[in-house]
């Protein structure tokens, strides 16, 4: 799956960015089961259509239908830099399949030592 445009892009009122994507085919079950790897997944299948969200917890939160190729992700203000290109990762390492998994699980581990330093250092503030 590759992102084709993005459609909408917003800030929210609690600061988070809210991104809007349409993506080259339609989102899978076999996706859902890769993101289950990185974060919690829930699934609504009795739905009209099977609605589906996904956070990684301080990273993004991603919304959508299966089989529709639209897709909302909201990044976190704190760490949105560190965190803007994560749904991008996820679907370049998806179409690696379980060696995908061990390669953003490694990047994934790197980005939350950076936000353990940046936390580090904003409690050092508070002080």
């Amino acid at each position: 799956m590759r992102i084709v445009r993005t459609v909408q892009s917003r800030v929210c009122v609690d600061g988070s960015l809210l991104k809007e994507y349409l993506l080259d085919e339609p989102l899978t079950e076999e996706f859902l089961a890769f993101l289950r790897h990185f974060g919690s997944v829930r699934l609504l299948p009795l739905m009209k259509k099977p609605y589906f969200s996904f956070e990684k917890e301080d990273f993004i939160s991603i919304k959508g239908f299966i089989g529709e190729p639209d897709i909302e992700v909201r990044y976190r203000k704190e760490f949105g830099d560190l965190t803007a290109d994560y749904f991008q990762l996820l679907l370049f390492y998806f179409r690696e399949g379980d060696s995908g998994v061990e390669k953003l699980q490694a990047i994934g581990m790197t980005i939350r030592k950076k936000m353990d330093v940046r936390m580090g250092s904003d409690r050092e503030k508070e002080k």
